[in-house]
């Protein structure tokens, strides 16, 4: 039995997953997410631990069957950012383009190792890492880890709450700079201090860290990423929360989200130039929301209701644009989320389900 959310239900995945309290001496404090396959017998928990991971990762199997496979993650959600501090054997994973089209997900993530090594290929790149060097690459493409008995802090944020004329589109970075070092010990304090802080603490935490990422990250001189790269980011947050809160209206454009901002169309422009341009970004965010939706169990809409949800009435031109961004039909989505729902036990209640659950914990970030 697991408890998640304060439900008690028959365990819905072989890897023990749920939402625990914060610190009992704190009653505000945050809780977490906690995974581990502790508890079954060594021989079984590579076999667990892969398959509670299928979804969001490919865990290899490794030439020969190992004796144990102890791994353990605990998860933070704070603001809009995620910290993962985890325990992991020596092993290979990749995230594959199919990882990619069945979760929909595209966050920034930052990296470091606390104890261990491990090398990690994208298509372009292949980087050596060390214990305390800190990285940052991106959930939207595809890449390969191989790495050794180790211990791991991870740092995830949505996309839009970094630029991507930080450079990265494409790849990924190191960050061994002195702002990249003082990040990275920054993620080691919040590992010991997110389990005592209670929830506004932890919201103040999280503004503090998001502007240690745009000093990190940000091209240029010292002055441009103490000026330039935090305004323009804040300027792209505001935008893209006005363009959610108006997904419904297949009419909204830029020239409704000028006026909602109050900026020239120039400016609009020039802000999602690095973007791909406004028009993409918006349909980007109406596709996101429908993936979003159609990946929830728990949401029993109709596949037509839901692309009206999100300003696409046209069924046919829905179900086009969706194929051509996930590389799968929304129907298709909806079947294969349908039968993981009953595989992993329909009888979770939905706030269960939204909790117990790593990727659907970064979605709603």
């Amino acid at each position: 039995m697991i408890e998640v959310g304060g439900f008690k239900a028959a365990d819905p995945s072989p890897v023990a997953a749920g939402i625990l309290p914060g610190d009992p001496a704190q009653p505000l404090a945050l809780r977490c997410l906690h995974e581990t396959n502790r508890h079954f017998p060594p021989q079984q928990q590579f076999d667990a631990w892969r398959e509670a991971n299928a979804s969001f990762l490919i865990h290899h199997s490794p030439p020969s069957r190992p004796e144990s496979y102890e791994a353990e993650a605990t998860t933070w959600s704070f603001g809009r950012l995620a910290l993962t501090k985890a325990e992991t054997p020596s092993g290979a994973y990749s995230r594959t383009a199919e990882c990619l089209r069945r979760d929909g997900l595209d966050h920034w993530c930052f990296s470091m190792a606390t104890h261990g090594s491990r090398v990690h290929r994208t298509r372009d790149q292949i980087s050596m890492m060390q214990p305390g060097q800190l990285m940052l690459d991106s959930l939207a493409q595809p890449f390969e880890v191989a790495r050794t008995r180790s211990s791991w802090l991870f740092l995830y944020m949505p996309r839009d709450l970094l630029p991507d004329s930080s450079g990265l589109a494409q790849g990924s970075r190191m960050l061994n700079t002195p702002e990249g070092r003082l990040l990275g010990e920054h993620l080691r304090l919040l590992a010991a201090e997110l389990p005592r802080m209670n929830a506004a603490e932890a919201e103040r935490m999280a503004e503090a860290t998001q502007a240690m990422i745009v000093l990190a990250v940000a091209p240029g001189s010292r002055a441009e990423q103490a000026t330039a790269g935090p305004v323009a980011a804040a300027q792209i947050m505001r935008l893209r929360a006005l363009i959610r809160a108006n997904l419904g209206s297949a009419t909204f454009g830029p020239a409704r989200l000028c006026r909602l901002a109050g900026i020239s169309r120039s400016q609009l422009y020039r802000l999602f130039e690095v973007h791909g341009g406004v028009a993409q970004c918006i349909q980007r965010e109406r596709l996101a929301a429908a993936h979003r939706a159609l990946s929830n169990p728990a949401d029993l809409r109709s596949i037509s209701e839901i692309g009206e949800s999100v300003g696409l009435f046209d069924p046919s031109s829905f179900s086009r644009m969706f194929r051509r961004s996930y590389g799968i039909s929304p129907r298709e989505l909806r079947l294969a989320t349908s039968a993981g729902a009953h595989s992993a036990g329909s009888h979770v209640p939905a706030a269960a389900w939204n909790a117990g659950s790593f990727p659907a914990l970064l979605r709603l970030l």
